[in-house]
């Protein structure tokens, strides 16, 4: 199940989990042998799909191209709608032999429709790549592992000849009233235009239209429905309304005509997110961010991660005292969202526009643009999101990395102003000014002093305090390294009682000082780093999570539980 809950209930919907065949393509001759037409199955491997191909041994450390395939049987003729929400990092994906979609961007979903096909069996063929480059997001230089393969869910779903595309909501708050408006999209792949109805409803409020859509065609309209007496999604009482898209009515073609109905089904919650001199609001109440930074990395799993690992991992967070979730450095999985809707938990997240410097700014500008639209598209109902981060330790002095920073701004205000923007950056703790901190609503500033080097945090802070006026200031890096099981009576550095004496003075002084809003642990847990850094990180990994890879709590994690337990 790729959600919590479910999305429709007239579409017959599937996930393609289980084995698939799989071969890697180091020498990159699949394309010009035409493996999507004749895939060597004799030569392949049989590989778990969702899965990351590095997180299976022979693969573990594999870079390249690799082919992936299976069968799709149907047992009536009709069209198919594949949806793959996460392929790393490149993907081109086949049908029966025919190239129906593309992708670029390990993170975010695309989409590939069969037109009606014959009952029986069809071959589904997905050449996937997980190579980075010094215009790719994430980069080459990116220190996280570059995870690759089918590593989130393919669902497959019958859809109609008139079939419901797309629904997006947005609302204003009138106190305990929602007006609601609903952009639906309606795709019609028959050749006749069709007339059906269209039902949006939220919670128990609801409106009708008809709407008339040609044949080969899509159509937009929007629906306005108020809903009243609401109770507001908020930390302490997230409450969330079902909201849903119900078409139905007929399709006339030569032969006959046909009856269809479908569906699309989402959540919302009703809030409202703001700021007040140094405070980050929440239904016009102030919010201390106490979160924790968290890759998607296990050993088990690599970045493809079962709802099992995904609550537990929160259960972690919130057992230590955090409200808040920073998704470093690019959108996690919609299902590790909803369950932050469904607790409370507050989440930034955040593109992966990771260290982009003059030299690949533009590059990465188009980038990063489509993989920003694509993130708010996916996660715009997720009303534990309050803030998109744009960007993490970019050279954020640079006058192009700051132009193109202020674009994405305005990109993201165009099609969501409900939430907060930042920009994630350590341009003054490497002693320049940021540019880009002008754009944003509260400053998210990553700093290790203590680690890297030597320094006074109370300083750094009151610099940061007046160079950018009143503003909230959230520090959302800071840490230490600490090899499990590494105690020393000293405190060492690479000890975990380092790490827990410096994250326990920095807590401290962070909840003391009134311009700062919060704070965000670098990091959850203990995670694979490039394999070229392997020099400098010990065991290939991050150290600095307060938990190790597995999950098993270091000092640290007990440290920061104890700081935070008043407000638990």
């Amino acid at each position: 199940m790729h959600r919590t809950f479910e999305t429709t209930t007239e579409r017959r919907q599937r996930t393609l989990d289980g084995p698939w065949e799989f071969l890697t393509d180091p020498a990159d001759e699949g394309r010009e042998d035409e493996y999507y037409e004749s895939f060597p199955t004799e030569e392949a491997d049989r590989i778990s799909v969702p899965s990351s191909w590095n997180a299976h041994a022979e693969y573990a450390d594999y870079v390249g191209p690799a082919w992936y395939r299976r069968t799709v049987d149907i047992r009536e003729p009709g069209s198919l709608l594949f949806t793959f929400h996460g392929v790393a990092r490149e993907a081109t994906v086949y049908i029966d032999g025919e190239e129906v979609a593309g992708h670029e961007g390990a993170y975010t979903p695309f989409t590939a429709l069969a037109r009606d096909l014959d009952a029986g069996e069809h071959e589904l063929v997905v050449r996937a790549d997980n190579t980075r480059t010094e215009t790719t997001l994430p980069h080459e230089d990116a220190d996280w592992f570059p995870h690759g393969g089918i590593h989130r869910e393919v669902v497959v779903e019958t859809v109609p000849s008139v079939y419901l595309r797309d629904l997006a909501v947005e609302y204003d708050l009138y106190g305990d009233e929602a007006a609601v408006e609903a952009e639906v999209t309606l795709h019609n792949t028959g050749a006749r235009p069709a007339e059906p109805d269209l039902t949006v409803s939220v919670g128990d409020a609801s409106v009708t239209e008809s709407v008339e859509v040609y044949g080969m065609d899509a159509r937009t309209t929007t629906l306005a429905v108020d809903v009243p007496d609401i109770d507001r999604w908020d930390p302490e009482d997230p409450t969330l309304y079902e909201v849903e898209a119900r078409l139905s009515g007929e399709q006339a073609d030569e032969r006959e005509d046909e009856v269809f109905a479908d569906d699309l089904r989402d959540r919302i919650g009703f809030r409202a997110v703001s700021t007040n001199g140094r405070e980050i609001l929440v239904n016009g109440e102030p919010v201390e961010i106490a979160g924790v930074n968290r890759h998607e990395d296990h050993p088990e799993w690599g970045s493809a991660q079962p709802l099992r690992v995904q609550e537990r991992d929160l259960e972690i967070v919130q057992r230590a005292g955090c409200n808040a979730v920073r998704c470093s450095h690019y959108p996690n999985h919609p299902r590790f969202l909803d369950l932050c809707d469904e607790e409370g938990v507050l989440v930034v997240e955040e593109i992966p526009m990771w260290q982009v410097d003059e030299s690949s700014v533009v590059a990465c500008k188009e980038p990063a643009q489509r993989v920003l639209m694509a993130m708010i598209e996916r996660d715009r109902h997720h009303p534990s999101i309050f803030a998109w981060s744009l960007s993490n330790e970019c050279a954020n002095e640079a006058p192009t990395v700051s132009e193109v920073t202020r674009k994405l701004k305005w990109a993201a205000d165009g099609v969501d102003g409900s939430r907060l923007i930042t920009a994630a950056s350590n341009t003054d703790w490497e002693g320049e000014t940021d540019e880009v901190f002008e754009v944003c609503d509260f400053l998210s500033v990553n700093a290790y002093w203590g680690w890297y080097r030597d320094g006074d945090w109370g300083e750094f802070l009151d610099g940061i305090a007046e160079k950018y006026g009143e503003k909230p200031v959230v520090v959302t890096e800071f840490g230490a390294g600490a090899v499990p099981g590494d105690r020393t009576h000293e405190g060492r550095k690479w000890s975990e009682s380092y790490q827990a004496d410096l994250i326990a003075d920095c807590v401290d002084l962070f909840r003391e000082r009134d311009d700062v809003a919060g704070f965000a642990v670098w990091q959850f847990c203990d995670t694979l780093t490039d394999p070229s850094q392997a020099m400098t990180r010990p065991r290939t990994r991050n150290n600095k999570g307060i938990v190790d890879e597995y999950r098993r709590p270091k000092e640290a994690y007990h440290t920061l539980r104890e700081r935070l337990a008043d407000d638990a």
